[in-house]
């Protein structure tokens, strides 16, 4: 299992940590990232450092593309975000993802990641443990991960609705 971004309160970790150190299971948790002003948080998510829950520094290239290509799952646990690009990353390699409810993970993950309620560990720990009982829906997950990613965040997506918004400006007279 995997979270990938900044290491900072609102990106959640330590429900993550407290909801999958509840787990009994032999799946490792990998927390990829690094500091952001954010000491005295690192310290807290260090008590959860195990033979299963890893904290990793940043990682980059060919390292990353590893990481993203064989998790199992991705988890976004975030209490505020704005366009996560972690979690359009996740979704792009096919990932299944599971996320907290937030607007702005609902809208990135609509129909193709699993939610749960933003900062509720047991709600967390219990889709972690439904994912992990339950691999078929996992494969459900990441079927739809890609197309969903290409069809509305795509590059040539961004650019067809910049150009639109373009258009539309002068042809409005603005």
């Amino acid at each position: 299992m995997l979270f990938v971004g900044r290491l900072v309160p609102e990106k959640g970790v330590h429900f993550l940590c407290e909801a999958f150190s509840r787990i009994d299971t032999d799946f490792k948790l990998a927390l990829v990232g690094g500091l952001s002003f954010s000491q005295d948080y690192v310290q807290l998510l260090r008590k959860y450092e195990s033979d299963r829950i890893k904290l990793l520094d940043y990682v980059f290239g060919n390292d990353l593309e590893e990481l993203w290509s064989h998790a199992y799952l991705v988890v976004q646990p975030s209490t505020m975000e704005g366009l996560s690009i972690a979690l359009l990353e996740a979704l792009s390699y096919g990932r299944c993802v599971l996320l907290s409810d937030i607007p702005e993970n609902l809208e990135v993950g609509e129909g193709c990641a699993v939610s749960f309620r933003s900062q509720d560990v047991n709600d967390l720990q219990q889709k972690l443990e439904m994912l992990l009982r339950q691999p078929e829906l996992v494969k459900q997950y990441e079927a739809r991960a890609r197309g969903h990613i290409q069809e509305h965040y795509s590059w040539d997506k961004v650019a067809e609705h910049t150009e639109s918004v373009y258009r539309g400006l002068l042809s409005s007279g603005r």
